[in-house]
C-alpha cells in the first residue's frame, strides 16, 4: 500500500564528452578527481576501485586515458561546456561512427595561424586536444563532411592522392597540435635521464624515449631535442600534453633549480615531408640541408625564409621531411612561404590520415594505441629504444631488468588485411585464430602503397611468426 511520497531530481554532472574525469590533475599535488559521471552510480563500483588501487599503487591496473581530467585544460571554457555537454545529452542514443566528428562549440581559442588558410584550401578538421587539426584535404566537389558510416570513408580517395603527393613529390602540414616542454637549467640532464628509458641525445641531436610506470609499462613517448648541456625540447602528442607534464611535475625534486615549462601555445609546428622535402628546405635557407650535413634525427636552429626556427630532420610517415618549430605568431606566414617555396616542385597539403596509413606501412608506434599501461615496452616492441642497464636508474628499471622475452604474453606486430575492399580496420577490432579469440588490433588503415587494407595488432608470441594467417572480425564478420 505504499506510495511515492516525494521526487527528487538529482543533477547529473556532465564533462563535454560525457565521459567521467577520474584520475590525478597536473594542477595540484596528489589532488584526485572522481567527477562528471553522466550515468551516475552505475560506474561507482568500478570507478571506486580503479581510483583506489591507482592511489594506493601509484599506477592504475589498466589504460583508461579517455577518462583523465587532464584531456582538458584552459580552452575548455563555460562557453564550449554548455555547448557540448548539450550536444553529447542529445546525441546521448545516437550511434557513433568511426571517426565521427561533432562540432558543437568548435574552434575553441586553440588555432594555429594556418587555420583559416588550409580551411579555404579545402582542410577537414579533426578536434585534438582543443585544436582544430586538418585530416584530410577535399578538392572542388569533394565532401568535407564527418562520415556516417561503418565501412570505407568518402575521403578514401582524397587520403590516397596525399599519400602519393608525398612519395612522389611533396606535401606541408600543420602539426602544432604537439605537446611542447621546454626544461632548462642545472640538474635537467639528470633529470630527465631518470625519467627515461633511453639514454639522452648529444647536443643538436634528437631521439625517441619512454616513460615508464614503476612495473614497466609505457607510461608516454617523448621526441627529445638537446638544445644545450642542460636545455631539453620535448614533443609529445596532443592528447598527452598534460598527462605527460603531469608526470614530469610530479616526480621534479622540489629544490630543483631548473625549470619546465609549457609552452604548447606558444611554438607553431609545421613539417615539410616526401620526395622533394630537401630541395624545398633548401629553397628557403643558407644553411646546408644534404643528407651528410644534416642527418636523420639532428636539430638545428637557422633561419628558414627569414624566420628563427629549429628544424628537426624527423617524420612520423616514415619518408624524408622536417618537422620545423617555430614562434607560434609566425605561422600564417612560414606556411605560404613553404608553398611557394614548393610550387615548382607540385607541393600540396596533407593531413593526419595520411601520415596514419604511412606510419602504420612502417610499423611505428602511437601513443594511447600501441603503446599504453596495459603492456610493457618489449610487449609493443620498443626494445630498441629502452636501455634497461644504463647507468642513471630511471623509472620502471627493476621491472625492465625482470622481464625476460620468453615470458611475454603477447606481442605487436604490422599485418596486412583481406577485406574484400568494403571496409578497413580502425583499430579495437577482435582477432581470432581456431574459434578463439586471441589479441585485438590498435589501429588500423587502407596501404595505398600495397594496395591492401593494414593494421597494428597484438598477438600470443606463438601466433607472431611471418606467414601466420589469423582472422580480424569486422562488422561481424571474419
Amino acid at each position: 500500500e505504499a506510495d511515492i511520497q516525494s521526487v527528487v531530481a538529482g543533477p547529473i554532472t556532465y564533462s563535454p564528452d560525457i565521459l567521467p574525469m577520474i584520475g590525478p590533475t597536473h594542477h595540484l599535488k596528489n589532488y584526485w578527481f572522481a567527477v562528471g559521471f553522466g550515468y551516475g552510480i552505475a560506474h561507482s563500483g568500478g570507478a571506486g576501485n580503479y581510483l583506489a588501487r591507482w592511489i594506493m599503487n601509484g599506477e592504475p591496473d589498466y589504460d583508461l586515458i579517455e577518462c583523465d581530467p587532464d584531456r582538458y585544460s584552459t580552452w575548455t571554457d563555460r562557453k564550449f561546456l554548455m555547448a557540448k555537454a548539450r550536444e553529447s545529452y542529445g546525441m546521448n542514443t545516437a550511434p557513433v561512427f568511426p571517426k565521427e566528428e561533432r562540432w558543437a562549440g568548435r574552434p575553441t581559442a586553440r588555432v594555429s595561424g594556418a587555420y583559416e588558410e588550409t580551411k579555404a584550401r579545402g582542410a577537414a578538421f579533426g578536434f585534438h586536444a582543443g585544436w582544430e587539426q586538418p585530416h584530410w584535404f577535399a578538392t572542388q566537389g569533394e565532401r568535407t563532411d564527418t562520415p556516417v558510416c561503418y565501412t570505407r570513408k568518402h575521403y578514401h580517395d582524397a587520403v590516397g592522392r596525399e599519400v602519393d603527393m608525398i612519395m612522389n613529390r611533396v606535401g606541408v602540414a600543420d602539426l602544432t597540435p604537439f605537446g611542447k616542454f621546454m626544461l632548462e637549467g642545472p640538474g635537467a640532464t639528470k633529470f630527465l635521464s631518470s625519467m627515461v628509458a633511453n639514454t639522452l641525445p648529444k647536443l643538436n641531436r634528437v631521439n625517441i624515449s619512454h616513460m615508464l610506470t614503476p612495473n614497466g609499462k609505457v607510461y608516454a613517448e617523448l621526441t627529445i631535442s638537446r638544445l644545450d648541456k642542460d636545455k631539453y625540447y620535448l614533443v609529445t602528442g596532443s592528447g598527452s600534453e598534460l598527462h605527460d607534464l603531469r608526470w614530469l611535475k610530479q616526480h621534479m625534486p622540489e629544490d630543483a633549480e631548473f625549470t619546465l615549462e609549457n609552452v604548447t601555445d606558444d611554438m607553431g609546428v609545421l613539417a615539410v615531408t616526401g620526395k622533394y622535402s630537401r630541395e624545398v628546405m633548401s629553397n628557403m635557407t643558407d644553411s646546408p640541408m644534404s643528407h651528410e650535413e644534416f642527418p636523420f634525427l639532428e636539430c638545428r636552429q637557422m633561419k628558414l625564409a627569414g624566420f628563427d626556427v629549429q628544424a628537426t630532420r624527423i617524420s612520423y610517415t616514415g619518408e624524408l621531411g622536417w618537422e620545423i618549430h617555430h614562434d607560434a605568431k609566425d605561422t600564417g606566414a612560414l606556411y605560404r612561404k613553404i608553398l611557394e617555396a614548393g610550387a615548382d616542385y607540385g607541393i600540396g597539403d596533407y593531413g593526419t590520415y595520411a601520415t596514419n596509413s604511412l606510419r602504420i606501412e612502417k610499423g611505428f608506434r602511437g601513443w594511447g594505441a600501441e603503446m599504453n599501461l596495459d603492456k610493457n615496452p618489449y610487449e609493443a616492441g620498443l626494445g630498441p629504444f629502452i636501455k634497461p642497464n644504463k647507468k642513471t636508474k630511471f623509472i620502471g628499471q627493476e621491472a625492465c631488468q625482470k622481464i625476460s622475452q620468453n615470458d611475454l604474453k603477447c606481442k605487436l606486430v604490422v599485418m596486412t588485411v583481406d577485406t574484400h575492399g568494403f571496409v578497413d580496420p580502425e583499430g579495437n577490432e577482435t582477432v581470432w585464430f581456431d574459434n578463439k579469440v586471441v589479441g585485438n588490433t590498435t589501429a588500423g588503415a587502407w596501404s595505398y602503397n600495397s594496395n591492401t587494407s593494414i593494421c597494428m595488432a597484438f598477438l600470443p608470441p606463438h601466433l607472431t611468426e611471418l606467414g601466420t594467417n589469423v582472422y580480424v572480425e569486422l562488422l561481424g564478420r571474419r
